[in-house]
């Protein structure tokens, strides 16, 4: 008698097994969605945050470059002045240089 029962217990062992090779393989493919929900989620956020940063650096660049045309116009405007002005003292000079070649 010991010769069948001894089989119906690896039979059961067997059984016992299986379900637990089964509960283990759904636990391990939950495990598996719920890290592929989580990865999905952080690049979301990673994400969100790569556009706000861009964003901000745009902005940034917008603002630099406005100062930077702004310095620019003053400089600009500054050196036109000193021309101008170095011009008309020299327009004077040139005026009475040429009169005094022209005229005896």
């Amino acid at each position: 008698m010991q010769g069948p029962e001894l089989l119906k217990d690896l039979a059961e062992l067997e059984r016992q097994l299986a379900k637990k090779l089964d509960e283990a393989r759904q636990a391990a493919e939950q495990r598996i969605v719920g890290a592929e929900e989580e990865a999905r989620r952080i690049l979301a956020l990673a994400d969100a945050e790569v556009r706000q940063m861009a964003d901000t650096l745009k902005a940034q660049i917008a603002k630099e470059s406005e100062r930077y045309a702004n310095e620019a116009r003053v400089q600009g405007d500054a050196e036109a002045q000193r021309i101008r002005q170095q011009a008309d003292s020299n327009i004077n000079r040139a005026v009475e240089y040429v009169l005094s070649e022209v005229l005896p």
